[in-house]
């Protein structure tokens, strides 16, 4: 995974991943990318995972006079929002993708200051495959690209409750597109998202 700044202030970078749970997402394991400032080093971070479902559920970005990390508590330990996931299979070397985050104050609410937050997966930038390449030839001779998704994943019975809704919806001429995770065209993999 590459992990891009929010900040031009950001030395490191880090993202949270969790496991979806009944309460909302655990988190599990902490990746982290070092010395972004670095013109030789690859800003790529490598952890090995347990095959399954995994799920960004927060970001830091460390800098010189602190570290800021955003993430979406909903009491305990648990967190409620899935910036991005991926899924392994056994075995697999994956390169999930460039994951970029976006975090600003967004206008006011009842409550407070909102935070607004864009994510946007891509692939990585051609000069860092390449580095890489050279310094981790092994690895990416077995690694395959499978970027990461920004969509909400809902258990298989929601799933197919939600793309039946859909699919009447279109029918009835209520709905232009039918969602790519229930079968539909993709439009796009950038997400704004506002939390209070």
């Amino acid at each position: 995974m590459r992990v891009g700044s929010a900040s031009p202030a950001c030395v490191h970078t880090r993202v949270q991943l969790g496991r979806r749970v009944p309460q909302g997402f655990k988190p599990s394991q902490i990746i982290t990318v070092t010395n972004l400032r670095s013109a030789t080093m690859s800003q790529v971070a490598e952890v090995e995972l347990e095959a399954g479902e995994h799920h960004i559920v927060g970001y830091s970005c460390i800098a010189d006079k602190g570290t800021t990390y955003v993430s979406d508590p909903i009491g305990g330990q648990f967190l409620g929002t899935s910036f991005a996931h991926f899924t392994l299979q056994p075995g697999e070397i994956v390169n999930v993708g460039y994951f970029h985050f976006g975090a600003s104050r967004d206008g006011r609410s009842l409550f407070g200051r909102a935070i607004r937050t864009d994510v946007e997966i891509t692939d990585w930038p051609l000069a860092e495959i390449e580095r890489f390449r050279q310094q981790r030839p092994a690895v990416f001779a077995q690694m395959t690209t499978r970027l990461m998704r920004t969509d909400e994943v809902l258990p298989p019975d929601e799933q197919a409750k939600v793309c039946a809704t859909w699919q009447a919806l279109k029918a009835d001429g209520k709905a232009a597109e039918v969602p790519p995770e229930c079968g539909g065209a993709v439009t796009t993999v950038k997400r704004t998202r506002g939390k209070t």
